[in-house]
């Protein structure tokens, strides 16, 4: 699960990194100031990412949640990402009634994207400073 957990991290850095370089990119072409912590409040707002999440956390936080009307999750934006999914999957089983909550929640998961970044701006300024300096150190333009 430890192994899993650090994949989808890394994939969602990934599409962290590629909505953020797009982002500057756009910046640089309009000419605009370019303030490093607007831009990736910007891109963390506004992105569309993908759910990454495992299934089977999910289901039990689906479940959970269905069963106890909460969310047990420390930071207010993993809750607010949690609840964003269960109101997603209870849209699908209201669409298609005879949708088991697996069923539905796989849905959401495989094509869904999450209406934001569900991680802490100072992760974020955190993640994209030390990858770019890393890059720059290594030759590579960021």
């Amino acid at each position: 699960m430890a192994e899993e957990r650090k994949r989808l991290t890394r994939l969602r850095n990934r599409e962290l990194l590629r909505d953020y370089k797009r982002a500057l990119k756009e910046a640089y072409r309009s000419n605009a100031e370019i303030n490093r912590r607007e831009l990736i409040r910007k891109v963390l707002l506004e992105g569309k990412p993908l759910y990454y999440v495992n299934f089977d956390h999910a289901y039990n936080v689906i479940m959970h949640i269905n069963c106890r009307n909460e969310v047990t999750k420390k930071t207010h934006l993993k809750r607010a990402m949690w609840m964003e999914i269960y109101h997603k999957v209870k849209a699908e089983q209201e669409k298609r009634p005879s949708l088991s909550l697996s069923s539905a929640l796989a849905r959401v998961l495989a094509s869904e994207r999450a209406s934001r970044y569900y991680i802490s701006e100072a992760y974020a300024y955190k993640y994209l400073y030390t990858v770019c300096r890393e890059g720059r150190s290594m030759g590579v333009a960021g």
